[in-house]
C-alpha cells in the first residue's frame, strides 16, 4: 500500500504552511461581487479581480467582516465617500488570510481605506470625461442653440419620484404665470437598470424631437452611490450625441456626473432645473415686454412728427387754393384745345390708313398677276435675275390664269 495521508492530515498541513507565511495582516484591492449582511451582523463578502483587456474575472476569493467590526468599517466608509459598501465597488482592504481544515481559505477584513475608493471613482470618472474629450463629444451638446423661449420639455424621470412632482410643481406654479408643456418618458432611475432605462427614454424621445425644445434629466435625492449609474459612457455619449439640448438635475449637491460634464446645462436638483428655466423664460418674456414698450413709444413719436407734418401741409395747401384755381380754369381750357386737335389728329390718320390699305391691296400677288404680270420660280422661289438660271434648269411660270412649267435651253 502506498504512502498516504488524510485529507485532514493535508489540510492542516496547508492552513499551517499559509497562516505562518501570512501571519500579519496584509492590504488587497478587489472588486467587490457579492455582499451580504447576515442576521448575526457579520458580512460575508465575495472578492473578484477583472482582467483589464478583457474584463473577465481572473481571481475570487471569500471573506468576511465580523459584526464587532462591521458597523465601524461601513460607517466610517460612508462618511468619507458618501455613499454605502456595495457590490461594484472597487476597494482597498486590509485582511488576515485564514486557512481553516474544515472550512477552508478565506479571508477575515480587518480595515477598508475609503481613500483608495474615492480615488477609483474620481478615476473612472475621469477616464470616461477623458474619452469624451479625445473623441470631441465632450461639448458636443452644450453647442447646440438652447431656444429662447424654451417652454416644451421632455422629462426623463421615474414617474412616481418626489423630484419630478416637485419639478412640475415648481413649473406650474411659478410667481409670473408662465406656460410649460412636459411630457414624461419614464425611466428608472437608480440601480443597475438606470443606464439603459434612460438611453430607452431618449430614443422614444428622439422619435418626436420636434415636439420639444428641450429634454430635462431628473431624479430626487439619494445616496451617493446612486449616482454610479451616471458615470455611463454609454450613457453620456447618447446625451452628448442628442439633437435638443439636455438639461440635468439629478439631486447631487456635493458630487458630479460625467452627465454633468456632458450635458448641455448641469444644475444640482430638480427644482434648480425648474428654477433655471422658469428664470430664463421670464428673462425673455421682460425682455418682450421691454421692446413691445420701445415700439409703442417709437410709434407715438412717430405719429406726433406725422401729425405736426400733416398739419404744416394743410397749411400749404390752404395758402395754394387760388392758386390752384386759376390754374384749373388754364387746364380746362388746354383741355378743350388738346380735344378739338386730337379729332383732327386722329381724322387725317385715318385717311393716311385708307390710303395705305388700297396700296396694299393693289401690291397683292393676285392683282398684280391680274394686270398681266407673271411670277416665274425656280426650285420654289422667285426668279430675279437672269443670272440666277442655267440650262436644263426647270421653271415654274405663275399667271392670273394659271400655272405652266417649262425647261431652260439657252440664256
Amino acid at each position: 500500500m502506498k504512502e498516504s495521508i488524510t485529507l485532514l492530515q493535508l489540510n492542516r498541513q496547508v492552513a499551517q504552511t499559509i497562516n505562518e507565511a501570512f501571519a500579519d495582516p496584509i492590504w488587497v484591492v478587489a472588486e467587490i461581487a457579492q455582499l451580504n449582511v447576515a442576521g448575526n451582523g457579520h458580512c460575508y463578502l465575495e472578492l473578484i479581480e477583472k482582467s483589464k483587456r478583457t474584463d473577465a474575472v481572473t481571481a475570487k476569493a471569500k471573506a468576511m467582516i465580523w459584526s464587532n467590526r462591521w458597523w465601524a468599517i461601513s460607517q466610517t466608509f460612508e462618511q468619507e465617500c458618501r455613499q454605502r459598501l456595495q457590490a461594484g465597488l472597487k476597494v482597498l482592504l486590509e485582511v488576515h488570510v485564514q486557512m481553516h481544515e474544515a472550512y477552508g481559505y478565506s479571508l477575515i477584513v480587518q480595515d477598508i481605506d475609503p481613500s483608495f475608493t474615492m480615488g477609483e471613482m474620481q478615476r473612472k470618472r475621469q477616464e470616461i470625461i477623458q474619452r469624451l474629450t479625445d473623441e470631441g463629444m465632450i461639448d458636443v451638446n452644450k453647442s447646440l442653440p438652447l431656444p429662447r423661449l424654451t417652454q416644451r420639455l421632455a422629462i426623463v424621470s421615474a414617474e412616481t419620484a418626489a423630484g419630478y412632482g416637485d419639478f412640475c410643481h415648481q413649473l406650474e406654479n411659478n410667481e409670473y404665470g408662465l406656460k410649460f408643456y412636459t411630457h414624461l418618458f419614464p425611466a428608472i432611475m437608480q440601480g443597475e437598470k438606470t443606464e439603459d432605462s434612460v438611453i430607452r427614454a431618449l430614443e422614444r424621445i428622439f422619435g418626436h424631437q420636434e415636439k420639444f425644445d428641450a429634454v430635462v434629466i431628473i431624479r430626487g435625492g439619494g445616496a451617493v452611490s446612486e449616482l454610479n449609474s451616471f458615470d455611463s459612457y454609454e450613457l453620456a455619449l447618447n446625451i452628448a450625441n442628442f439633437p435638443l439640448p439636455v438639461i440635468i438635475g439629478i439631486g447631487h449637491e456635493r458630487d458630479t456626473t460625467v452627465l454633468d460634464a456632458v450635458a448641455h446645462t448641469s444644475v444640482k436638483t430638480p427644482t434648480a432645473a425648474a428654477a433655471f428655466l422658469i428664470e430664463r423664460l421670464a428673462n425673455e418674456w421682460s425682455h418682450i415686454i421691454d421692446l413691445q414698450e420701445e415700439m409703442l413709444d417709437a410709434t407715438q413719436e412717430r405719429m406726433e412728427r406725422e401729425k405736426l407734418r400733416l398739419e404744416r401741409i394743410t397749411q400749404s395747401v390752404r395758402g395754394t387754393q387760388i392758386a390752384l384755381g386759376q390754374q384749373l380754369n388754364s387746364i380746362l381750357l388746354l383741355q378743350e384745345r388738346i380735344k378739338m386737335l386730337t379729332t383732327q389728329r386722329v381724322l387725317t390718320e385715318q385717311q393716311k390708313l385708307s390710303f395705305m390699305e388700297k396700296s396694299i391691296e393693289l401690291s397683292k400677288p393676285d392683282n398684280i398677276l391680274s394686270r398681266g404680270f407673271s411670277i416665274t420660280r425656280k426650285d420654289g422661289k422667285a426668279v430675279r435675275n437672269i443670272q440666277d438660271i442655267h440650262p436644263g434648269d426647270k421653271l415654274e411660270t405663275q399667271t392670273a390664269q394659271g400655272v405652266f412649267r417649262s425647261r431652260v435651253i439657252d440664256n
